[in-house]
């Protein structure tokens, strides 16, 4: 049964491959998160995401003089900053400063990643 099924998605997802646009584009292909609780840990998912998007400017040892006092530098500093504001700015919503300042909004995977560390009670794993 499993192997008929699996046939199937194969078709589904071959078929769309084939797909265009009215333009001649061809249809994007969605790679689904690999986000939950159990492959999100904070020193091989979170940490990285941090690193390549906000310790620029809120590592400890440059976070007042670049990223306006808030410090993002190590695990202690994240979870004291407002589960709220820090999706708020990352998620680009309005009233909150988008995050990273003056570059494109980090990838919807990481962002979901992030949600789902957090909705977890931030594990230090």
């Amino acid at each position: 049964m499993s192997r008929i099924l699996l046939l199937g998605v194969a078709a589904l997802l071959g078929s769309a491959a084939g797909c265009t646009y009215a333009n001649g584009d061809q249809a994007p292909i969605v790679v689904p998160c690999d986000a939950t609780s159990q492959t999100v840990t904070y020193s091989k998912v979170i940490s990285p995401i941090f690193d390549a998007n906000c310790r620029q400017c809120h590592a400890s040892n440059v976070a007042f003089t670049l990223g306006g006092g808030v410090m993002l530098g190590d695990y202690q500093s994240i979870t004291r900053y407002g589960v709220v504001s820090l999706l708020g700015s990352i998620e680009h919503s309005p009233g909150y400063d988008p995050m990273p300042k003056g570059r494109a909004k980090m990838a919807e995977c990481d962002i979901v990643r992030i949600r789902v560390w957090l909705a977890a009670g931030t594990p230090n794993n």
